[in-house]
């Protein structure tokens, strides 16, 4: 990809959740722009708090603490940065490539009193604006798949992390062979939420070493996550379909809505959490 189709992808892309920033809020969802977690097909836990769940298995995964910079890449509307922020006293930086989630994310760390220690600013994960090594932890929720180009924002992301210092993200990956039948469904599916083709699993660990990090965990989470946030989500926008369609127009709502024999749900694909460090050196 040149330089010039990657600035274009981004360009979309911001434009896409610059239309999309009054959707996510408390009222409908929480401030999070990521699935959920459920323990189980039992669980009954509700979206916004399935959505934390995830967030807390990734805080839990970077192990930072007071005195700690993150940087969250792809920061969506500020929820995991300002939870990160008060559940371990760490400092955290947050980018984005929209200007209307900036604002947002800023609204939220002054609403929830870690200002101080949290921060959002608009720019580019393929070019980071930010000096090698300046920060102890990096991570990317679920905003990594909707990239111009994985290798380059992986390895920007561990050319700004200190050596030692730990990447988390979540990404998803192609968990069944997608037939010639399904492709073409799943592939406008990913195309409407400007979505970048699903990743390989076993291929991730040498993604990851490619950028200069070396992979310590790798989780399928699959099923506790997309399998249900599809089916869950789907159903709570049919409930506060009127309250979407004001937030960001019927027309952006109709296109997003999946097709008569279309469904969100999509077997094929799977959600991975991948942990890695910078290397030394």
């Amino acid at each position: 990809m040149t330089t010039t189709d990657s600035a274009g992808v981004t360009a979309q892309v911001g434009a896409f959740y610059d239309q999309l920033a009054g959707l996510f809020d408390a009222a409908l969802y929480g401030p999070n722009v990521h699935v959920g977690y459920w323990e189980s097909l039992e669980d009954t836990t509700g979206l916004a708090d399935a959505a934390d769940r995830l967030t807390d298995m990734l805080i839990k995964r970077l192990g930072v603490g007071p005195g700690d910079r993150v940087l969250d890449i792809g920061c969506g509307v500020g929820g995991p940065a300002v939870r990160l922020a008060a559940t371990t006293g760490a400092e955290v930086v947050g980018i984005n490539v929209s200007r209307k989630q900036v604002e947002k994310a800023t609204e939220l760390a002054e609403s929830a009193g870690v200002s101080d220690k949290v921060s959002f600013q608009h720019g580019d994960a393929m070019a980071l604006p930010f000096e090698d090594a300046s920060f102890d932890a990096v991570w990317l929720v679920e905003s990594v798949m909707q990239m111009p180009d994985r290798a380059t924002a992986l390895a920007e992301a561990a050319r700004v992390l200190r050596p030692g210092g730990r990447l988390t993200l979540t990404d998803n990956f192609e968990r069944e062979p997608i037939t010639e039948e399904r492709r073409p469904v799943i592939e406008k599916i990913l195309k409407t939420y400007l979505t970048q083709s699903a990743a390989s699993l076993e291929a991730y660990p040498a993604l990851l070493r490619e950028a200069g990090l070396r992979c310590t965990e790798i989780l399928d989470v699959s099923e506790q996550t997309t399998k249900q946030s599809a089916k869950r989500l789907t159903e709570h926008a049919m409930k506060n379909l009127a309250q979407l369609e004001a937030k960001a127009g019927a027309e952006m709502i109709a296109k997003l809505k999946p097709a008569d024999g279309e469904s969100m749900e999509m077997p094929e694909l799977g959600y991975l959490i991948a942990t890695a460090r910078r290397v030394q050196g």
